[in-house]
């Protein structure tokens, strides 16, 4: 039954009237009912949504606050809401950009503003987040919450006095903001005073009204304070407990947007090539022509991550031969169907030239997107550690790209992985236990193992502890192997502070080059002795010294 006009301006003039005089209750009920009676105004399946949430029902309330959007997008409280529906999914990109839509409409929406500077804060875009919440303070000067954020980025920014002073700012407009307690936690931690880290953070872990994501990063916190204490017994059991409570966040979500596991995806990975035909994967489908005239060199940095990837990164971005994507992957945007079954690996392995042309074609248009310049006569470099994945849809796809493989103990890769907190998408999800960490990493590595007979891709091993103990020595060789000369730049990369630490790696690498990361797995070798088995035969077969 659908309601006459008159009947729907009286529906929602009463609406409206339980919305102003604040009975939310009232209103989400009217709502429904209207929506069930055919009135699709964007405040009505605005609050529809927002009764269907409380309810536990997320996938339908997303659904209409879209179709709000498509009715209504001239509206920036409808691009806030599905900014906010998007960032509950995890789908944090997509979040931040509704909110960016939500700016243009409003500049001045102050929610939208803080909700931005959040999603930006946790994609490791600081110098956007600082921007959003510096004129959310302009406009809000009494509230608590862009202090608390902007004290947390000077802490990331390693700037502990002013993180320490917008901190004691936000907490005199309301005491116990735990944002701010953050901060000043991480400046102690700058500054050396890893026992008031913990002090601060055992203190906030006893409040009851601690959400998940506070307490996900109080343990993370006193995880990396115990650590600088070599209290590495407690460190590891918070880390444990984080993870449990990431796990349990993510997990319906991972569920409900893949079909597959990632570890599934490898073991099955495994089992198709270890019993495929070599002679089909080891042509290319046609030669790259449009990558040759857009670039005069092409490789891809793959491996696992952790495994010392950034740094290398890093190091070869300050080459002025060589352009980085940043992990921004156009690989997956046009190759990943190819790996989704077996009848789709069987497509690739009898790929054509003009089937390849039409993925090469999407692939270099979204790198030059990317890039924003012209490409002629540099290197690009396509980093993304697990690309490994994909390195048959390279083979096929670039066959005169060039792979460089980094390699670092087993043991400090899936202990890393494990401790390092990565924004949570369906890889990462793997690493929220030592053993699917390890597993995964077992896969991945089994799988390279065949690859590397099985396809002809030229590849280059780097060796993360020889990069580190020999520098120099190691850098020449990988850019002989890419064609380029030696140049001194590339031993300052560190002075490249060009963009926002995106990754736990780039934060460690704002020091510099320095061994810290080498054998921090012994430290942790009873935690992870669960796992050392699955490990071991990695580790003899990439030469490291066992456990001794």
């Amino acid at each position: 039954m659908v309601m006459s006009a008159e009947t729907a301006d009286a529906v929602f003039e009463d609406i409206v009237a339980a919305v102003t005089r604040g009975d939310g209750s009232q209103a989400l009920r009217l709502a429904a009912a209207a929506l069930d009676q055919g009135l699709d105004e964007p405040l009505v399946l605005l609050l529809t949504a927002e009764g269907l949430e409380e309810q536990g029902r997320a996938p339908e309330a997303f659904d209409l606050i879209r179709r709000a959007a498509d009715i209504a997008p001239e509206e920036p409280d409808v691009w806030h809401r599905l900014g906010v529906a998007l960032v509950r999914q995890g789908r944090l990109a997509g979040g931040l950009a509704a909110f960016k839509t939500a700016l243009k409409l409003h500049p001045d929406f102050l929610a939208a503003l803080i909700d931005a500077g959040i999603a930006s804060f946790r994609v490791g875009g600081l110098t956007a987040a600082e921007g959003y919440f510096r004129r959310a303070a302009e406009l809000a000067p009494g509230e608590a919450e862009p202090l608390a954020a902007l004290a947390a980025i000077a802490a990331r920014q390693q700037k502990p006095r002013e993180a320490r002073a917008l901190a004691e700012r936000a907490l005199a407009l309301r005491p116990n903001i735990v944002a701010a307690e953050f901060a000043i936690g991480r400046a102690e931690l700058v500054e050396g005073l890893a026992e008031d880290t913990s002090a601060r953070t055992t203190r906030l872990l006893a409040r009851v009204d601690l959400t998940d994501d506070d307490r996900i990063g109080a343990l993370d916190l006193r995880a990396e304070a115990l650590d600088a204490l070599n209290r590495t017994e407690e460190a590891f059991a918070d880390y444990v407990a984080r993870n449990a409570i990431l796990r349990r966040t993510y997990a319906r979500r991972i569920e409900r947007e893949i079909g597959e596991r990632r570890l599934d995806q490898a073991r099955r990975l495994v089992g198709y090539f270890s019993k495929a035909p070599a002679e089909p994967w080891r042509t290319g489908a046609g030669q790259d022509e449009i990558g040759a005239r857009t670039a005069s060199g092409h490789a891809f940095l793959v491996g696992f991550p952790r495994s010392g990837t950034t740094l290398l990164e890093k190091v070869l971005a300050a080459h002025p031969g060589v352009v980085t994507l940043q992990e921004v992957d156009h690989l997956a945007q046009v190759g990943q169907h190819w790996l989704a079954d077996r009848a789709a690996l069987d497509d690739l392995a009898n790929l054509t030239g003009p089937q390849a042309d039409v993925a090469r074609a999407a692939y270099w248009r979204g790198v030059s997107e990317t890039i924003g310049r012209d490409l002629g006569g540099k290197t690009l470099l396509d980093k993304l550690p697990l690309h490994t994945l994909a390195l048959p849809v390279i083979a096929k796809l670039f066959p005169r790209a060039k792979i460089l493989f980094a390699l670092r103990d087993p043991r400090d890769v899936v202990l890393s992985c494990f401790r390092r907190r990565f924004q949570i998408n369906s890889a990462m999800f793997e690493f929220l236990t030592l053993e699917d960490a390890a597993r995964y990493y077992d896969q991945v590595m089994a799988l390279a193992h065949i690859y590397r007979s099985a396809l002809s891709l030229p590849l280059l091993d780097v060796r993360h502890e020889t990069m580190v103990a020999d520098f120099e020595a190691t850098v020449r060789s990988v850019l002989d192997f890419l064609g380029l000369a030696w140049n001194p730049a590339v031993s300052r990369f560190s002075e490249n502070r060009g963009s926002d630490p995106r990754t736990p790696s780039d934060m460690q690498l704002a020091r510099g080059l320095n061994a810290d990361g080498v054998g921090q797995w012994r430290r942790y070798q009873m935690q992870i002795a669960p796992v050392l088995g699955i490990l071991e035969p990695w580790v003899n077969q990439f030469g490291y010294p066992g456990q001794g």
